[in-house]
């Protein structure tokens, strides 16, 4: 009968005892989730914070860059091949439409047309190597600076002992330019047609009217030489009618003159 008794007080003395436990634990749980929230709001706080620098953060760069890009739309613009800073509408206006200040696109402009004129005068200068004799004394001599470029040469000759026509001398000195010329401007080829040796243009006068023809079909075998010749056949035979005309054209203003 003793025992069930003796069992009876050890139950009630666990629950006894157990009780503070209960209440400790529940005090250590209490505790626990009290810290638990304090820690949560002291980490959303923190979270809040860093969330309001970064926006802050993100703001003040956004201002930065405005004031960045305000400033420099306030400085003058630059062209963009030589630097320099654009002041005047006219190269602001250059800057829009030709994307550089007025001045390198003239440059530019100015060199395209300095190339052009230099490929139509090179053509120019290939079409006066090709003319007829004729047609070239005429453009080496007719004219007030052709006539005095004339009268040079002959006076020159004529100081050397050589008693030549006006006529002879202005063909031969024409002869001898065409044969010699290397698109040289008017200027340059009067300049040393002046300066040319007697001894070398008396090779190219003709001593008679017949001898023109001479002359021009010596100026035709140079240039078939250097490949200006025509390349037509039956132009072989129209050089002596050509010599003939340009001679007499010639020959007929100087008779009258003597006369």
């Amino acid at each position: 009968m003793d025992a069930p008794i003796d069992n009876d007080n050890s139950l009630e003395s666990l629950f006894s005892n157990a009780e503070p436990l209960k209440e400790q634990g529940a005090e250590s749980l209490e505790q626990n989730l009290s810290l638990a929230s304090e820690t949560q709001e002291i980490t959303n706080e923190v979270l809040d914070a860093e969330s309001e620098f970064i926006n802050s953060l993100h703001k003040f760069q956004a201002e930065q860059e405005s004031i960045i890009l305000k400033a420099k739309e306030m400085l003058p613009t630059q062209c963009s091949k030589c630097d320099a800073y654009i002041h005047s509408k006219k190269d602001k206006g250059s800057i829009v439409k030709n994307k550089c200040c007025f001045q390198c696109f003239t440059a530019e402009r100015g060199q395209i047309t300095m190339e052009a004129e230099s490929a139509i005068e090179s053509s120019k200068m290939e079409l006066i190597a090709t003319m007829d004799l004729s047609d070239y004394e005429e453009w080496l001599f007719d004219d007030d600076l052709g006539y005095r470029c004339l009268a040079r040469i002959i006076a020159k000759m004529q100081s050397q002992g050589y008693e030549y026509r006006p006529w002879q001398i202005s063909i031969g000195a024409a002869a001898w330019s065409k044969d010699n010329y290397n698109n040289t401007s008017l200027e340059d080829t009067r300049y040393l047609v002046e300066r040319v040796k007697p001894n070398e243009l008396i090779q190219y006068i003709p001593d008679s009217v017949d001898g023109i023809s001479t002359v021009i079909d010596s100026i035709k075998r140079a240039e078939e030489i250097r490949g200006i010749g025509t390349k037509s056949s039956s132009s072989k035979y129209h050089w002596p009618i050509i010599g003939g005309i340009a001679g007499i054209s010639i020959i007929i203003p100087y008779l009258m003159k003597r006369k």
